[in-house]
């Protein structure tokens, strides 16, 4: 850093280095990349800078002007809300970047797609397919975000009974930061049943510990169905949702898969469960889950 005297002197020296200092110090430190520094400390205390203010938005200037790109970047603060504005060359603005307001900070949001219904349906004695539920809507820092780098990947998920593996987009989620995590899930729903004397199918949200072997312990951490309106196990809902919540602690390298669960056996007639993401539910009511870091 270098040291300019910011006595009468300073209008000398930042005529041959195009850098100012501004302190009530006899000597301010500025930084080799700044043109001006404001130094807070004085008398071992902090001090602060006022900008220019207006009591209310109506009165800031250009509120009601044409556009003027000369203005881009200037500052005022705003006293009835207490905020800062900024002007972007078209209009005042006074929302940050969501990836950078508070609420989000330690939370990653994850949504379906229009495309990403998924059903299982049990038929008779059978069932036992177990399916994968993606999340696979870009993540546009507004809607979803991921802030706490969490990684999402392709899910292998065992059918069960006499089905093989399955692979499923989007459906894992993979942490890389440890610490204690509330996880949410919603998952908007559909379901169907004729004569089902047995639970059918029904969510699952499962977690995989690494181990120090490399290997994974399996848990499972909720079971959870959605509303059903039938008599004697006849009849369904074609607009319900289902959605738990659960907290845990997790490692690096610790994954975690959401799924529709069936039982290897059940008796019924057909019974079905579809985890519904049409273009409006998608839209207006995605499915979605959420994971918030709630301490290290």
């Amino acid at each position: 850093m270098k040291k300019i005297n910011t006595s009468l002197m300073l209008i000398i020296f930042s005529l041959a280095f195009p850098q100012v200092g501004i302190s009530k110090n006899k000597s301010a430190g500025i930084h080799s990349k700044a043109i001006l520094q404001v130094d807070g400390q004085y008398g071992g205390k902090s001090w602060g800078m006022l900008l220019p203010e207006v009591s209310t938005p109506e009165n800031l200037p250009l509120y009601n002007a044409a556009p003027d790109k000369e203005m881009t970047g200037m500052m005022m603060f705003e006293k009835t809300h207490a905020t800062f504005y900024s002007y972007d060359g078209t209009q005042w603005n006074n929302e940050p970047a969501p990836a950078a307001t508070g609420f989000n900070k330690k939370q990653s949001r994850f949504l379906s797609t229009a495309n990403e219904e998924t059903s299982v349906v049990c038929v008779l004695l059978g069932c036992g397919r177990h399916v994968g539920l993606g999340f696979s809507a870009p993540v546009d820092g507004i809607q979803s975000y991921n802030n706490l780098n969490i990684t999402r990947e392709t899910a292998i998920v065992p059918g069960g009974g006499l089905y093989g593996d399955k692979s499923f987009d989007n459906a894992k989620f993979v942490i890389n930061e440890p610490g204690v995590y509330d996880i949410y899930l919603n998952i908007p729903s559909k379901t169907g049943g004729a004569v089902s004397l047995t639970s059918g199918p029904q969510y699952q949200l499962r977690a995989y510990l690494k181990q120090d072997d490399g290997s994974y312990s399996e848990a499972k951490l909720s079971t959870f169905f959605p509303d059903y309106y039938g008599i004697l196990g006849i009849g369904g809902d074609t607009n319900t949702a289902a959605f738990t919540t659960t907290r845990i602690r997790l490692k690096a390298g610790d994954y975690i898969i959401s799924r529709i669960h069936s039982p290897l056996a059940t008796v019924s007639v057909v019974v079905t469960l579809t985890a519904a993401t049409g273009i409006n539910i998608a839209k207006y009511y995605p499915r979605e889950i959420m994971f918030t870091k709630i301490s290290d």
